[in-house]
């Protein structure tokens, strides 16, 4: 099969396996809607029923999407992508460290966010879970922990993007590794 003419001649990329791909968009789309709404919601700019209505929308996505980003976790640690062929060692190196970065601040923030709630949280009724820590001054540090580790993670989101974008026009498109329905390069 040809290549994509997206494609330099002679940069052939290994595609990420399917459970590494479905766990990447599910995690950055639950993790997208709860940076993006939160911030919305905490700049005091949504209309009160949408205000009211994201805190338990987000606080059920992100329980729900703790048990799949402990599995990405364990499927990252398990699985070691290796570069593009023309990728320079730097590159990589600096990519790791990025993702690495992401997996950290992440983690902080699903973390952080359990911690400071100070009532039962409600799953959509399927299910409730208790809070895990007494109101009072530790919660409400987490509540900070969480609000910073969110804006560091909103910026490596942003950073992440941008070397997508910019390795894309420098002829190296290595979003194509992470496409479901690209076939094997």
């Amino acid at each position: 099969m040809p290549l994509p003419s997206i494609l330099p001649i002679g940069v052939f990329m290994k595609r990420y396996p399917p459970l590494a791909m479905a766990l990447h968009w599910l995690c950055a789309a639950v993790m997208l809607w709860a940076l993006l709404s939160g911030f919305a919601l905490a700049s005091g700019t949504l209309p009160p029923a949408l205000a009211k209505a994201v805190p338990p929308l987000n606080v059920a996505l992100t329980t729900l999407l703790v048990p799949f980003w402990l599995l990405r976790l364990l499927n990252r640690i398990r699985f070691r992508m290796p570069p593009p062929a023309s990728m320079p060692a730097r590159g990589w190196k600096m990519a790791r460290r990025g993702h690495l970065a992401l997996y950290a601040l992440g983690s902080l923030s699903l973390l952080s966010g359990m911690l400071m709630m100070e009532r039962a949280v409600d799953v959509f009724g399927w299910f409730t879970l208790a809070a895990p820590l007494p109101p009072g001054s530790l919660t409400r540090g987490f509540a900070r922990v969480h609000f910073a580790s969110n804006a560091v993670l909103a910026l490596a989101v942003i950073a992440h993007i941008a070397a997508v974008v910019l390795h894309h026009r420098r002829g190296l498109p290595i979003l194509w590794r992470m496409r479901p329905s690209q076939t094997e390069l």
